[in-house]
This record gives C-alpha cells, structure tokens and sequence, in this order.
C-alpha cells in the first residue's frame, strides 16, 4: 500500500479522536469501563491469592494481593482523574517503586515490591501504551 493509499485510509477510529483521547490496539475506552476492567483485575488476582492460600503458599499469596491492591488503586484512580493524568501518575508511581535490580538479600519483600511496580506500570500502558517504560522486567 502506498503512502497516499495510507492518508486515504486512517486506522480505524484515528479521525474521530480528539484531545485527550487514547489510541491503542482496543477502541478507546471511557473512565469507568477501565474502573470495571481493572476491578476485574483486582477480582482475579484476589481468587489467585485465595488459591495460593489453599495450597500453603504464603509469598503467592502475597504476590497476588499485592497486584489486587493495585488494580484497586488504578480503578479508583481512572474515576477521580482524566484519563491521561492518570495513566501518568500510574507510570510515575511504577517508575518510583521499581526495584531495579533483583537483591541476594530480602528477596521476598523486594519481589513484592518489584510485582507492585510492574502492576501499575501495565495499568498505566493499558491506558495509554505510548508512554515510556518505568518498571522494566528483571533480567
């Protein structure tokens, strides 16, 4: 396809964005539909926790509460903010947080630490994927 054929033919949903709306691989969606999403989110992480619990696994189940805390956070986060001031503020807590760098010691509560980050940063991304990275995988 060539360039004019390209200008012709936007990707779908483009010409109808305006200021403040966010363009992702997903139609745009409103405030409360990214409350509903990441409260889903929350919903499943603490099932995940109640499973870890049944099976004796303590730090999974901490894992899993750790990332339900903050998909809860996030939720209420996108109904008191526009949606561009939250996903910054979301990206900027995961960026502040981040353990950069596995420890030798206090694994567990940097981990926590570590799961925490990373969550926020994906809530972040679903909202607005164009921002810049703050809480990069562990190599």
């Amino acid at each position: 396809m060539d360039n004019a054929a390209e200008q012709a033919n936007p990707v779908p949903g483009e010409a109808e964005a305006g200021p403040g709306t966010v363009l992702n691989a997903t139609p745009a969606l409103t405030a409360a539909e990214f409350a509903e999403r990441f409260n889903g989110y929350a919903q499943a992480a603490r099932a995940t926790a109640m499973q870890a619990k049944a099976k004796s696994d303590a730090y999974g189940e901490q894992l899993a509460n750790a990332r339900a805390d903050v998909y809860e956070k996030a939720a209420g986060m996108v109904g008191r903010l526009p949606l561009d001031q939250a996903a910054t503020d979301m990206m900027s807590i995961a960026g502040k947080t981040h353990v950069r760098k596995a420890p030798l010691m206090d694994f567990d509560s940097s981990g926590l630490q570590y799961i925490a980050s990373r969550a926020w940063q994906y809530c972040a991304l679903t909202i607005d994927p164009n921002l810049p990275e703050q809480a990069p995988a562990w190599e």
